[in-house]
């Protein structure tokens, strides 16, 4: 699912035009790139600019078309249609996760280099954070300020409700697997379980 980004006036005016027509619940996600400033020193700007690009397809392989993306330098600022905070946490700690555990490659046509590249998120859901596009990115932003104090490569709620995701135990060679397989598909591991779990229904649905 491959998309250009949206402008900022476009997706507040989505957000408004929601808010109005009692559609809900939806999310807002401020995401910041850790240490974005560093990533440039180190590798250039050119490297930089690929990081960013590198971003951008891993938020929209994992993402429904329905969401909205705009990005103002190191921040990426994401409506998540139809999603209330659970699903919005565990979409972004996905999403998290997969580029917490993988390095990239990139090259600005005269060097290569392997890069760590981590996100800073916080959340701020519609109606149960606020109600109105100003207050939801308020709150948002605090929240993902709030990830960055905890350490960065963290994915916050608002402070009025914490949640706990649950884990799943596989064999090594099952979880090898998967890693490389998320990694060659620029998919998360929890993505491709839900598409085969998918496939596992159909297969036996009678």
């Amino acid at each position: 699912m491959d998309r250009v980004l949206v402008t900022k006036d476009a997706l507040v005016s989505k957000i408004e035009e929601m808010i109005r027509a009692g559609e809900g619940p939806f999310s807002i996600v401020v995401a910041d790139i850790d240490n974005f400033k560093s990533v440039n020193n180190t590798f250039g700007l050119k490297i930089g600019d690929e990081v960013v690009k590198k971003l951008i397809s891993v938020l929209t392989k994992n993402l429904s078309e329905l969401d909205m993306i705009t990005r103002h330098g190191d921040e990426f600022n994401i409506l998540l249609v139809n999603k209330g905070a659970e699903r919005s946490l565990m979409e972004m700690e996905e999403i998290r996760r997969y580029l917490s555990d993988n390095t990239f490659t990139f090259s600005d046509g005269e060097k290569t280099a392997d890069v760590y590249v981590t996100l800073s998120c916080g959340i701020a859901s519609c109606p149960r954070d606020a109600k109105n596009a100003v207050e939801l990115f308020r709150v948002a932003d605090s929240a993902m300020f709030r990830a960055k104090k905890l350490g960065k490569n963290k994915v916050c709620l608002s402070e009025v409700e914490s949640m706990v995701l649950k884990s799943s135990y596989f064999t090594k060679t099952q979880v090898d697997r998967l890693s490389a397989l998320s990694k060659e598909t620029e998919r998360t591991e929890a993505f491709l379980i839900r598409e085969a779990m998918d496939d596992l229904f159909k297969k036996y649905r009678k």
